[in-house]
């Protein structure tokens, strides 16, 4: 395997390969790939496992990065990142990132980062955070030790919604946990 590729859709219509050192390319189909620094332009991804990557244009299935992941008119069903996570006019499904979380112009279903989350013109279904800031969209529910609302944000559950949601999230789990066990035999004494 070479370890650096720059590739334009003249030259390769489908790649598939293990791991590069540095991918730059424009216009490909990938299903899966592996390298340290992955930057594409107007690509599919089917599954990448990187150090960085910057997506311009492109839609991945999922995106695995050990820091940074940088995305610009791209969408993603599931992106995960130890570092920061940038979104410019992009949106994904599922984001999970160690660091801070930026999306401008685009939203995500569901948001858990372990720094900081700011939207701006943008719309989040679920956040947790340490610190949440929505400017100029909608949120369905955000937790986090600060959270931050601009006016005239929609908000489709606030605190006292969540409170109700999470009692009956309980209610119907420990209700399904006893008709299991009922179904088994009872509990089991050690």
């Amino acid at each position: 395997m070479s370890d650096d590729m720059d590739t334009s859709v003249e030259e390769v219509e489908e790649v598939d390969f293990d791991r590069f050192e540095d991918l730059i390319g424009e216009d490909l189909v990938i299903a899966r790939i592996e390298a340290d620094d992955m930057s594409l332009s107007t690509c599919a991804v089917g599954m990448a496992d990187v150090i960085d990557a910057h997506l311009t244009g492109s839609a991945a299935g999922a995106i695995v990065a050990e820091n940074d992941i940088t995305m610009s008119m791209s969408g993603a069903g599931a992106i995960g990142a130890q570092g920061d996570i940038t979104m410019d006019r992009s949106g994904a499904g599922a984001i999970l990132a160690g660091g801070n979380v930026s999306i401008v112009q685009g939203g995500a279903e569901t948001i858990v980062a372990g720094g900081s989350v700011s939207v701006e013109s943008g719309g989040v279904g679920i956040v947790v955070a340490r610190e949440v800031a929505i400017k100029d969209g909608w949120v369905g529910l955000a937790v986090g030790g600060n959270v931050e609302i601009a006016e005239g944000v929609d908000v489709m559950f606030g605190p006292r919604e969540a409170v109700f949601i999470g009692a009956a999230f309980g209610a119907v789990f420990g209700l399904v946990v006893g008709i299991f066990a009922l179904l088994r035999g009872g509990y089991e004494e050690e």
